[in-house]
């Protein structure tokens, strides 16, 4: 592999700078009030530096949501096959909820969030895409789960995907707006737990 040229270095920095700079702004002021030019004055770059790097200030935000999204790929790696389609779900949202405590944080989150709300989105933005890794590997344990009868026939795969989709959403924000004794890890199984007893099959 090449070694990066000092104008590709120079030019990595620089969007390292402004994705750092632009979450400190975005955690303390709130996304929705900070604009463009604050987080290019703040770096001392041009607002045509930050474009070249970043389309929008959310896809700043995106940036680090990808790199969570990676996560999930190693994770995926790690499940044990012989383990049931509700345990694989259940895995999953354990080892995701120890990532976004551990290592992501409620300030990056709550950013996320912020500008998920805002209108300054699209509304079909990353946050929610069917695309995600994380939710392309709920569905595959979802679809398996309805082949082997372990989930109700009477419920689309579909509609069984919105559901699990949100127990995560809803745990997630919950977590946010509480303080630190809440033990998001353990909430989210215990929730998620009734909510697969609810949508199992049980002939």
């Amino acid at each position: 592999m090449e070694s990066l040229t000092s104008r590709q270095k120079k030019a990595l920095e620089t969007r390292e700078k402004l994705l750092k700079t632009s979450l400190d702004l975005f955690n303390k002021y709130g996304f929705e009030h900070v604009s463009v030019e604050q987080i290019t004055k703040a770096c001392n770059v041009s607002k045509g530096t930050f474009y070249t790097h970043f389309p929008s200030k959310y896809d700043v935000i995106l940036e680090k949501f990808m790199e969570l999204d990676q996560f999930y790929s190693t994770v995926e790696k790690n499940i044990d096959p012989s383990l049931s389609a509700s345990e694989k779900i259940l895995f999953v949202y354990q080892q995701q909820m120890n990532y976004l405590t551990k290592v992501v944080g409620k300030d990056l989150l709550r950013t996320v969030y912020t500008a998920a709300m805002t209108n300054q989105v699209e509304q079909d933005h990353y946050l929610i895409n069917p695309q995600r890794k994380i939710f392309q590997i709920m569905n595959t344990y979802i679809e398996e789960g309805i082949r082997q009868g372990e989930f109700r026939q009477d419920v689309s795969a579909p509609n069984i995907q919105a559901i699990i989709r949100r127990c995560m959403r809803a745990n997630v924000y919950d977590w946010l707006i509480h303080s630190e004794d809440f033990d998001l890890a353990s909430e989210m199984a215990q929730f998620t737990t009734i909510v697969l007893d609810g949508l199992k099959s049980h002939k």
